[in-house]
């Protein structure tokens, strides 16, 4: 309400989906940071990949983590609608 500006949420990770949800509606908020909250997607996609023993490739081990990583932003993006 005091300003004009288009605000960031930084750790926005830590921010519950309902809250979020109500800050994106509210219209000040441009852009919501959540970076933490998609490395720990990727790097529970990337245990899930490196625990086949036969793995050896590492573009298909990282392409393991190109859908789950997709999926959680979509979620999170439908989250905020």
């Amino acid at each position: 309400e005091r300003t004009n500006v288009p605000l960031v949420i930084h750790g926005g990770s830590g921010v519950p989906a309902a809250q979020r949800r109500t800050l994106a509606r509210g219209g000040q908020i441009a852009k919501f940071n959540i970076g933490t909250e998609m490395r720990q997607v990727w790097g529970a996609a990337l245990r899930d990949a490196l625990a086949d023993p036969g793995a050896f490739d590492r573009v298909a081990i990282l392409r393991a983590t190109e859908v789950p990583l997709a999926q959680a932003a979509r979620g999170i993006i439908a989250q905020l609608r």
